[in-house]
C-alpha cells in the first residue's frame, strides 16, 4: 500500500488505471521473488536447519501480499478524493451519520451491531476529520486486512501453509473494500467455531482450571465478533446446535463439556447483553428487510459468484452452466465436498462444516419460500457468502487429506512442495489482487458496478463535502482539495 504513494497516473483515464495496475504487479513480483529465493536459500542452507522458520515467515507475508495489493489498488482508485466508496451514500452515508451522532452523545439503532460505528466514531474524532472521510482509510486498512487475519485464524488449526493455501485463498471470494467488517468476522468465525467444538471434542483431556479459562477466551471472542456483526450468528445458529450435539462428549466428559458451555454463554451475555437485548426487547429493534436488490432475484440454490445489489455489466445472471446449467466451479466445490466427506468424516472440520452449511441452506430456503407472501427478503442472500466459504474450506481439506496419504519421502510433502506452493499461491494472488482492484476503478456506466462506488466517491467531493463540515475537518478538507 505504502508503494502506491508512487504511483502518479490518473485513475480516470483506462490507460492511467491499466498503467497503475501493471505498477502494482510489479511491486507484488518483486516482493515475491524476495520470498521465493528466500525459501530456496532457507532449503539449502545449513540443511534446512532454519527452512521451517522461514516458511512460517514467508507463509505470513504471502497472506498481507494477497490482500495488500486489492487494499492497495482501491487506494489508487480513491487517490484524489477524501471519501471513501460511496461517498456519502448508501451504507457508507448510513454509516458516517451514525457515527456522527455518537459523537454528539446521541444513540444509534438498537438493532445493528455496535462496535464497528464507535470504531468508526472514536478513528474520526482522534484525526478530527468526518466520520465520512475517516470510513476511508478504515476500508483500506479493513481490505488489506483480510490476508493477515484469515492466515491467523486457520493458524489455530492448521500448520502455515495449508493455513495459508487453505484459509486464504477461501478467503478472496469474500473481499468486500466497501464494508470489510461483516466478510471480516466471517473469516474468524468459522476457524473460531471449528476450534470451540475441537476444544468441547476433547474436554476430557483438560483440568477445571483449563476449561474455566477456554470458556472465558471463546465467549469474549465470540462477544467482540458479534458486535462487529451477528449475521453469520443468525445463519450458523442450526448448524452449530446439531454440532455441539453430535461432539459433545456424553459418556466420558459431560460435566466439564457443561462448564464450558455455560462459562462461555455467560461471558457471551455480559458482552453482548445490551445490544442483544435491544435487538430482541427493543421494538425499534425489528427487523423487516424488504429491499427486492439484484441478487435476491437469482435463482436461490445459485452461490457460486454474488454481486450485490450492484450487479455490473452482464447479460445472463446467474452464467449458463455446462452440466445442466451448473458451471465447472460449483462441480469442482461438489466434488471437493464429497472428498472430505469421504476422507474426513468423522473429523470436527467435516462435521461442523456441513452441519453450517446445511443450516444456512434450510434457513435461506425458508426466508426465499416465504418472499411471495412476506414480501419480506429477511437478508437471506447473506447466506451465499457462508455457504461458499464452507465449500471452498471442504474443498481445501479434501486435499489437505489426500496429500497427507503421500508418503512422507516424497518431494510434495518436503521443502520442494512449500517452494512449489509458496509460487503458484504468489501467482494466484497477484491474479485475483489485480482482477478485484480493477473492479473497483472509477467508472459511471450502467448499469452499475463497483467502480460507481469509487465515481460516487469524487462526485460526493464536490457536490456535498463543502456544505457538511465545518470548523477543523472543514479547514483539512480545503487543504486537501
Amino acid at each position: 500500500m505504502a508503494t502506491v504513494l508512487l504511483i502518479r497516473t490518473n485513475p480516470h483515464e483506462r490507460l492511467g488505471q491499466v498503467s497503475a495496475l501493471a505498477s502494482l504487479a510489479l511491486r507484488f513480483f518483486v516482493f515475491a521473488m524476495i520470498i521465493v529465493v528466500a525459501l530456496i536459500v532457507a532449503a539449502r542452507a545449513r540443511g534446512g536447519r532454519h527452512f521451517e522458520t522461514t516458511t512460517r515467515l514467508a507463509c505470513a507475508a504471502i497472506a498481507g501480499l494477497a490482500t495488500g495489493l486489492i487494499a492497495g489498488g482501491v487506494m489508487f482508485a480513491l487517490r484524489n478524493t477524501p471519501w471513501g466508496l460511496h461517498g456519502d451514500r448508501g451504507d457508507a452515508g448510513v454509516l458516517a451519520d451514525w457515527a456522527s451522532a455518537l459523537n454528539r452523545g446521541e444513540s444509534i439503532p438498537p438493532a445493528y451491531p455496535p462496535l464497528s460505528i464507535h470504531i468508526l466514531a472514536r478513528y474520526a474524532d482522534l484525526l478530527g476529520i468526518p466520520p465520512a472521510h475517516a470510513l476511508k482509510h478504515l476500508e483500506l486498512l479493513g481490505t488489506a486486512a483480510f490476508g493477515p487475519i484469515a492466515y491467523l485464524s486457520w493458524r489455530m488449526l492448521l500448520r502455515a501453509p495449508w493455513a495459508l493455501a487453505i484459509g486464504v485463498i477461501a478467503t478472496l471470494p469474500l473481499v468486500d473494500p466497501y464494508k470489510p467488517y461483516p466478510n471480516l468476522v466471517l473469516v474468524v468465525f468459522v476457524p473460531l467455531a471449528i476450534r470451540f467444538l475441537d476444544t468441547l471434542r476433547e474436554i476430557a483431556d483438560r483440568d477445571q482450571r483449563q476449561v474455566m479459562r477456554a470458556g472465558v477466551g471463546f465467549g469474549v471472542a465470540f462477544g467482540v465478533l458479534c458486535l462487529f456483526y451477528s449475521g453469520w450468528y443468525q445463519w450458523a445458529a442450526p448448524g452449530l446446535f446439531i454440532a455441539t450435539l453430535v461432539l459433545l462428549p456424553w459418556q466420558t466428559a459431560r460435566g466439564k463439556s457443561f462448564i464450558l458451555l455455560g462459562v462461555a454463554a455467560v461471558v457471551f451475555l455480559l458482552i453482548t447483553g445490551q445490544y442483544i437485548h435491544g435487538l430482541f426487547f427493543d421494538p425499534s429493534g425489528k427487523i423487516e428487510d424488504t429491499y427486492i436488490y439484484f441478487d435476491v432475484t437469482v435463482e436461490p440454490m445459485y452461490v457460486a459468484m454474488w454481486k450485490n445489489d450492484l450487479p455490473g455489466a452482464t447479460e445472463v445472471w446467474p452464467p449458463v452452466g455446462e452440466l445442466g446449467g451448473v458451471g465447472l466451479f460449483t462441480i469442482v466445490l461438489v466434488i471437493g465436498m464429497g472428498l472430505a466427506i469421504a476422507l474426513g468424516r468423522k473429523t470436527t472440520v467435516v462435521i461442523a462444516l456441513t452441519s453450517v452449511m446445511a443450516g444456512a441452506w434450510l434457513m435461506r430456503f425458508l426466508n426465499a419460500r416465504l418472499m411471495w407472501e412476506t414480501k419480506l427478503v429477511q437478508l437471506y442472500p447473506r447466506t451465499t457468502p457462508l455457504i461458499l466459504y464452507c465449500l471452498l474450506v471442504l474443498t481445501g481439506f479434501a486435499v489437505y487429506w489426500l496429500v497427507d496419504r503421500i508418503k512422507e519421502d516424497h518431494p510434495v510433502r518436503g521443502s520442494s512442495g512449500v517452494i512449489a506452493v509458496a509460487s503458484a499461491l504468489l501467482f494466484l494472488f497477484c491474479s485475483t489482487g489485480t482482477a478485484i482492484s480493477d473492479r473497483y476503478m472509477p467508472s459511471n456506466t450502467q448499469p452499475p458496478g463497483p467502480g460507481w462506488l469509487t465515481y460516487n466517491a469524487y462526485v460526493a467531493k464536490w457536490s456535498h463535502g463543502p456544505k457538511q463540515h465545518k470548523s477543523r475537518p472543514m479547514l483539512w478538507v480545503r487543504r486537501r482539495l
